[in-house]
């Protein structure tokens, strides 16, 4: 009786390791149809390009879940390197949303974004976004986090991280 038992807990255990913890501030559904615009992501890790792998990746997880316009920011050379953390980068980005006709724009910041135990070990994501409407209003924040397996891909956990704040907007 108590192997069954055990078992069990062994395996629950191993589930909620997995899991991908999500919190969000609201409970709001938005338009397929819009025209959406998504900025890089703020990288604060330590990890090079974390927050441009994390826009393309929010890019298609957008695409994927009904969204029918969606429109990237593309840095140049030079401002690749900074991500979207300088005075000027910003600024160009919103030089960007203002001449576009996007009804929701996509942004937020890389918190982690790296393999704990070198490339072998287990990948970690932590990431916050925002979508905001076209006059600025915050319309929805969630941040998110998930440690994967071990010989998992860090892109592929970046993707459940990044599907788990995007589908309950567009779900």
């Amino acid at each position: 009786m108590k192997l069954p038992l055990l078992i069990l807990c062994a395996a629950a255990l191993t589930l909620v390791g997995c899991s991908t913890h999500v919190r969000t501030a609201q409970d709001v559904r938005l338009e397929r149809d819009a025209t959406w615009l998504v900025l890089p992501l703020v990288n604060r890790t330590s990890t090079p390009q974390a927050g441009l792998r994390a826009q393309a990746i929010t890019e298609a997880v957008l695409a994927r879940h009904g969204a029918k316009r969606v429109e990237s920011y593309v840095q140049d050379e030079e401002g690749a390197l900074f991500e979207a953390s300088s005075r000027e980068s910003r600024q160009a980005m919103r030089d960007w949303v203002a001449t576009r006709k996007g009804q929701y724009v996509v942004s937020g910041v890389i918190h982690e974004w790296r393999y704990k135990t070198g490339v072998d070990g287990e990948p970690a994501v932590g990431v916050m976004l925002e979508i905001r409407d076209a006059s600025g209003q915050l319309l929805y924040t969630g941040t998110a986090a998930r440690a994967g397996w071990a010989r998992q891909s860090l892109s592929e956990t970046g993707q459940r991280v990044i599907d788990k704040l995007i589908a309950p907007v567009l779900d």
